[in-house]
């Protein structure tokens, strides 16, 4: 999550819920803890950046419904609709385990929370961090 979050806002809450139960995540973490994290175990940061930030296309685009593209047509709306009634079929007709349509259900929320969670520049999947351990040495296995 971002600065941008804000843990007491109900719809924060809830588009950080459809994340982390959509991709099977734990406590998704502030960028902020993250890097608190990583000095709180003794590595120093020496560089971190929010990649999304200047990236010329937002990084939830191939799941925003509102975008088409052909390669993107499963996650359109009219693709969805198409995915979710031949799962519905292949489930009726014992193809598909029982189950799979709610595992659907809740794939479409997470891309969904993802979607507008960018949007609101509250989560980002391209926050990236360079630290070291200092003393550790020139790499590979070191032991204190």
């Amino acid at each position: 999550m971002t600065d941008a979050y804000d843990p007491n806002n109900k719809e924060h809450q809830k588009l950080k819920a459809e994340i982390e139960i959509g991709n099977g995540l734990p406590d998704v973490r502030s960028t902020t803890k993250c890097l608190e994290a990583l000095k709180e175990a003794g590595f120093e940061v020496i560089w971190d950046k929010d990649l999304a930030l200047d990236s010329p296309l937002p990084w939830y685009l191939p799941l925003d419904t509102s975008h088409f593209s052909l390669s993107s047509f499963r996650l359109t709306t009219a693709g969805r609709f198409v995915t979710r009634n031949l799962v519905k079929a292949l489930e009726f007709v014992k193809l598909a385990p029982e189950g799979s349509l709610r595992v659907q259900d809740f794939l479409e929320k997470a891309a969904d929370g993802l979607t507008v969670a960018g949007k609101k520049e509250i989560f980002t999947p391209m926050f990236f961090f360079l630290a070291k351990k200092p003393g550790g040495g020139s790499g590979g296995y070191h032991s204190d």
